[in-house]
């Protein structure tokens, strides 16, 4: 009865807001229609043929079945007398239509094994704008929304984790607490961290999610049938800075690489300095140790005879894969990503020639 009632209530204070839904608002007008109508019916016959009314005007609106027809349409509170006493006998009824049109959201909800009473008590924001909208969690964390996506979150985090629900694409900033591990779930998977930033995209076509880390470490899953007590486990896939995985969603599958544009995940002065990757007849194994150990990435050099190849090129580039590019140039290579590594084939030493990138 309780649950009922606080249904009844906001119902009523949407209803009062002018922000009711259409079939809120019809069942709100017959109810009051009924009472004033219907006052001087015995009690309990009045109950019962109000909630027979109340119920046909139910099945009317959501199977779309025969209607009553509408009642006069009238401001029921600006009667002198508003009738509250009538209120108990319809609570169950209100409460009926307040849960049902929970359950209709989270039909559609894409996160699946949420209870109507948690999705109910989550805030919304949602994006109606063309540019990203930023979203301040009360723990430090900070979401960017892409146009058109949605975040779902507790006014209050628990005290053992932070969970949020994605429906979209968003760029998250979380703040660490390895106490309290941050868990996003979107579509079928769930991504858990404790403070790190990536991306969460969904392919609209497909269906299948992008998870891409910039910073940190993360783990994604598919996400268990009930989210209220969801431990990640060892069969998802663990992210590090530059990497990104794609679950799909119809095999139920992941496929890992690299993001397109890897950024330095190092910045130590040997990294960041205006000379830091400006070499003059470095060996190529030197060269390649140095990226590796600045992006974060594997390189595997197959042609183990181009290892000592002397590199003399200006490296310098805001990206991992242009500076690939140039030794490609140099040493006649190819390099390719294959999983979260890149495979550099081929090449032979070349004759000496200084290349730079920014002639």
């Amino acid at each position: 009865m309780q649950k009922q009632r606080k249904g009844f209530l906001k119902i009523l204070q949407r209803y009062m807001d002018n922000a009711a839904a259409p079939e809120e608002k019809r069942v709100m007008d017959f109810w009051y229609d009924s009472i004033d109508n219907e006052v001087g019916e015995p009690d309990h016959a009045y109950r019962k043929n109000l909630e027979e009314k109340l119920w046909l005007r139910i099945k009317s609106e959501t199977t779309g079945e025969k209607a009553l027809p509408d009642p006069v349409k009238r401001r029921w509170w600006e009667s002198s007398v508003l009738k509250m006493a009538s209120a108990a006998a319809v609570l169950f009824v209100l409460g009926f239509i307040y849960y049902t049109s929970d359950y209709r959201k989270l039909a559609s909800f894409p996160v699946k094994g949420i209870s109507v009473e948690t999705f109910a008590s989550l805030s919304h924001t949602e994006n109606n704008t063309a540019t990203t909208r930023l979203v301040q969690l009360k723990d430090g964390s900070t979401v960017r929304l892409d146009p058109g996506a949605s975040l779902y979150y507790p006014e209050s985090f628990a005290s053992d984790k932070r969970v949020v629900y994605l429906v979209g694409n968003g760029f998250f900033d979380i703040a660490k607490n390895p106490e309290k591990p941050f868990l996003v779930y979107s579509e079928d998977i769930v991504t858990k961290v404790v403070g790190t930033s990536f991306t969460i995209r969904k392919d609209k076509i497909s269906g299948n999610v992008e998870v891409a880390v910039v910073t940190g470490k993360v783990i994604v899953e598919k996400s268990a049938h009930s989210t209220a007590d969801f431990k990640p486990g060892e069969e998802g896939v663990v992210l590090t800075p530059n990497k990104k995985v794609i679950y799909l969603a119809e095999s139920e599958q992941y496929v890992t690489g690299l993001v397109e544009s890897p950024v330095l995940v190092q910045h130590q002065e040997e990294f960041v300095k205006p000379e830091a990757f400006n070499f003059e007849e470095a060996p190529l194994s030197s060269v390649i140790e140095k990226l590796e150990k600045a992006y974060g990435v594997e390189i595997e050099v197959t042609n183990k005879s181009i290892l000592n190849c002397p590199i003399t090129a200006d490296l310098t580039q805001e990206s991992l894969f242009p500076k690939l590019e140039i030794i490609n140039a140099l040493l006649n290579t190819k390099s390719a990503v294959e999983g979260t590594s890149v495979i550099l084939s081929g090449g032979e030493c070349a004759p000496f020639k200084s290349v730079h990138a920014n002639p």
